[in-house]
C-alpha cells in the first residue's frame, strides 16, 4: 500500500465533504450553518493485502457496528462510546476505527497488521491532526 495513494484519496474525500457541506447550504441559505457541518477528522485506511482504500470520519460510536476484530481491541481500552484517563476522546468515535473497519469487513482475512493509514485531517482547515492516544493504543501495530 503506496502512502501517496492514501493521501490522494483522503484529500479526495475531504474534497468531496466540502462539495456536500457547500450543497447543503445553498440548498438552504437562511438556516444559519456552523461548523459542525463537518466532521471533525477524516483518515484514509487501506490493506497491504490488496489495494482497496476507505475513508472514515469521526463520529460518535453509538450505533456503529464493528467487525469483532476492531470492536476486541477497542474494549481492551474500556466500553465503546466512554472517555478514558489517557484520551480526551471518546473509545470508538475517531475516524480511524471507522476507516479501518470498513477495510478489515471488506478484506478477507485482513489483521491489524495489514492495516495501513493515511494522516488524519480537519476537513474544515485541512490541518493534519496528530493520531489520539486511543487510536495509537488500538493500532499500535501501525501508527
Amino acid at each position: 500500500m503506496n502512502e501517496a495513494y492514501l493521501e490522494y484519496k483522503v484529500q479526495m474525500e475531504i474534497q468531496k465533504i466540502h462539495w456536500q457541506v457547500n450543497r447543503i447550504r445553498r440548498s438552504n441559505p437562511r438556516v444559519k450553518h456552523l461548523i459542525i457541518d463537518f466532521p471533525a477528522v477524516v483518515v484514509a485506511c487501506g490493506s497491504t493485502l490488496n489495494n482497496k482504500v476507505f475513508c472514515g470520519q469521526s463520529s460518535f460510536p453509538q450505533f456503529y457496528k464493528y467487525s469483532n476484530l476492531i470492536r476486541k481491541r477497542l474494549e481492551e481500552l474500556g466500553p465503546i462510546g466512554t472517555k478514558r484517563r489517557e484520551c480526551d476522546n471518546i473509545i470508538g468515535a475517531c475516524a480511524e476505527p471507522h476507516a479501518a473497519d470498513k477495510v478489515v469487513k471488506s478484506v478477507y482475512g485482513c489483521g491489524l497488521c495489514d492495516l495501513r493509514f493515511s494522516k488524519a485531517y480537519r476537513p474544515r482547515t485541512g490541518q493534519k491532526v496528530k493520531y489520539c492516544n486511543n487510536c495509537k493504543d488500538t493500532f499500535f501495530e501501525v501508527l
